[in-house]
C-alpha cells in the first residue's frame, strides 16, 4: 500500500488576531489527494489549535511518501467551511449541508465548530 503525504504552504488566521504560517509543510494524508477545505480542518485538527479563522493553502503538492506516524481519525472531517461572518446562509442550508457531510463554521464571534449530523 502506496502512503502520500501532502507538502504546502498555509497561513492560519485566528479570529483573536495573529496567524500561524509555514512553507513547505508535509502532513501524512489518508489517501492520494485532499481538498483544500479538508486540508485546512486536518491541519486545525491535527495542530489542535484554537481560535483559527480562515486558512490559506498553496503550493500544494502531494508525494509518494512513507508516513512518519499513526495517521489522525479523518472518517468525519470537514469537508467545507462556512464563515458566518462573510457567508450569509440560513439555518435550513447549514443543516443541509451538515447532512451530506461534516462542516466547519466560524461563528460572527470567531468561535470555530465543527457540525455533523448524528446518526442513531
Amino acid at each position: 500500500m502506496t502512503d502520500y503525504r501532502v507538502k504546502f504552504d498555509f497561513t492560519v488566521h485566528f479570529t483573536n488576531g495573529g496567524s500561524l504560517s509555514a512553507h513547505d509543510f508535509r502532513l501524512d494524508i489518508p489517501g492520494a489527494d485532499i481538498s483544500d477545505d479538508q486540508l485546512a480542518a486536518y491541519l486545525i485538527q491535527d495542530m489542535r489549535l484554537l481560535m483559527a479563522g480562515r486558512v490559506d493553502i498553496s503550493n500544494k503538492e502531494i508525494i509518494s511518501e512513507p508516513h512518519k506516524r499513526q495517521p489522525i481519525d479523518t472518517s468525519d472531517l470537514p469537508q467545507r467551511t462556512v464563515n458566518l461572518s462573510s457567508d450569509r446562509i440560513p439555518l435550513d442550508e447549514l443543516l443541509t449541508l451538515a447532512t451530506l457531510s461534516s462542516i466547519r463554521v466560524i461563528a460572527k464571534n470567531g468561535e470555530s465548530y465543527k457540525i455533523s449530523r448524528l446518526v442513531v
